[in-house]
């Protein structure tokens, strides 16, 4: 039941970002975005993860989506339809986006976070449910592991997601600014 729900959310949170893409309204595409980041909070219950998953749904859909709209509703257009004007460059930008994916997934696997990761799950299955080791509490969702992760195996990936986040921030400003018409 559990790989059956991961995949409903998975699936949500895949067409959420790809329609939110794919919108050419602004208004829209944020909410797809919050769609999106919903799907992945659930994906973390999913995981045990229950720490993340809050912080995840008060941040990120509760905080940066409103923050989206209301930065979205705030900027002067003339018509909300076909305001995402950034559309027209959809083959540059998946070329771009594909080539920020490896990128990134160059930097994972070299940084050795999927082979810890990998240790982590290992000791965490041979130490069995009533085990008490620390591998059990490193993939567990509680703040102490959680920090414990992100400072020690994952701190490559924790800066590459933040040098990501700082890329959308510039294309939030990029997308936000108004276009000034010279007559």
């Amino acid at each position: 039941m559990q790989s059956v729900l991961f995949y409903v959310f998975a699936t949500l949170v895949v067409l959420s970002a790809l329609a939110m893409i794919l919108s050419r309204n602004l208004v829209h595409s944020a909410l797809y975005m919050a769609a999106a980041f919903l799907g992945m909070a659930f994906v973390y219950l999913l995981l045990q993860a229950d720490y993340v998953a809050v912080v995840q749904i008060l941040v990120y859909v509760g905080a940066i989506s409103i923050l989206f709209v209301f930065g979205i509703m705030l900027t002067k257009r003339e018509r909300m339809e076909d305001s995402n004007s950034f559309n027209r460059y959809g083959l540059v930008a998946a070329v771009v986006g594909l080539g920020v994916f490896a990128l990134v997934t160059r930097a994972i696997l070299v940084s050795g976070a999927v082979a810890a990761l990998q240790a982590a799950q290992d000791a965490t299955q041979s130490a069995g449910p009533a085990g008490s080791g620390s591998a059990a509490t490193a993939v567990s969702g509680g703040a102490a592991s959680i920090s414990a992760m992100l400072l020690g195996p994952m701190a490559l990936p924790l800066e590459v997601s933040g040098l990501l986040l700082l890329a959308a921030l510039a294309g939030a400003v990029a997308i936000g600014k108004a276009t000034r018409k010279t007559t």
